[in-house]
């Protein structure tokens, strides 16, 4: 099946492993800097019910100390209930903080939610809620730097032609202290939407937010099957300057000779299950 294979590639990227190290450490509660994404997405009352549905989720950390402290964690759920209530929700979270000198933390989070085969013969309609999340916070612009990013998106697809049929998009970017950031906001023309925008670039805090609600509503002159899929990834990172490359490279050389590492991954899925598994065919 041709129409997931950016959900797909999105799950592998995340899910292959990375040479890293770990040195957790317990923050004090005023975090110098502080990088901060989550999105979230609630589906009911769907018109019809798909033939099979599938989820995906996938979380990553790491986290680096050569002086400084530093943590990062990740969550990411999904879930497609067609027998109880019809319904499907996901939701996917990144944060990272650090304080001090000589850090590094990452941590990147994934949900889809995909439905096989909605068989629809005359409209095609659900109602919807959901966030999206960015937020970056620093204390000293000369040392300290926070990235927060994310996408969230849905797409509708006719399954027997495979041509995209509706689609709806929020996507950003934070970079502090940078010029990279961002924030896009696309729904297509057959949703009804509800939302509100609040977004503040520049300087050493900076936020992207949106709360939206809505009903999405298609008609169709003929039985149509359609595959719906939604995905969302989140990514942040923290660290002091020098660019943590540097960072990386001294302290994966003593890593060798024995300091201690901890790697932290959570994962709800199989990419090589996801892999193998054969698909529905359309």
């Amino acid at each position: 099946m041709k129409q997931y294979i950016k959900v797909v590639k999105r799950f592998l990227t995340l899910a292959t492993p990375a040479i890293a190290t770990s040195i957790l450490a317990t923050l004090p509660s005023q975090a110098a800097t502080i990088a901060y994404s989550e999105s979230k997405f609630n589906i009911n009352n769907f018109s019809s019910s798909p033939l099979d549905v599938r989820t995906l989720t996938d979380t990553l950390t790491n986290t680096i100390s050569t002086g400084g402290q530093v943590t990062a964690d990740a969550n990411a759920e999904a879930k497609f209930n067609i027998d109880a209530n019809n319904s499907a929700s996901n939701l996917s979270f990144s944060q990272a903080q650090g304080q001090g000198d000589g850090y590094t933390g990452s941590a990147e989070s994934f949900a889809a939610i995909i439905g096989y085969d909605f068989i629809v013969d005359k409209e095609f309609s659900f109602d919807f809620s959901g966030l999206f999340n960015l937020k970056t916070s620093i204390d000293d612009a000369s040392t300290e730097r926070a990235n927060a990013s994310g996408e969230f998106l849905y797409e509708l697809y006719d399954s027997d032609s495979g041509s995209l049929l509706d689609s709806f998009k929020i996507s950003g970017n934070l970079s502090t202290i940078g010029n990279n950031d961002a924030f896009v906001f696309e729904p297509s023309s057959n949703i009804t939407l509800d939302s509100s925008i609040d977004k503040s670039f520049g300087g050493i805090q900076e936020y992207a937010l949106t709360n939206f609600k809505g009903k999405y509503s298609r008609t169709f002159d003929k039985s149509t099957r359609l595959l719906l899929i939604e995905s969302k990834s989140n990514q942040v990172s923290v660290y002091t300057v020098p660019e943590p490359s540097t960072i990386l490279g001294s302290l994966f050389s003593c890593t060798m000779f024995g300091a201690v590492s901890i790697r932290k991954r959570k994962r709800a899925s199989s990419a090589a299950l996801l892999v193998n598994k054969d698909l529905r065919s359309v």
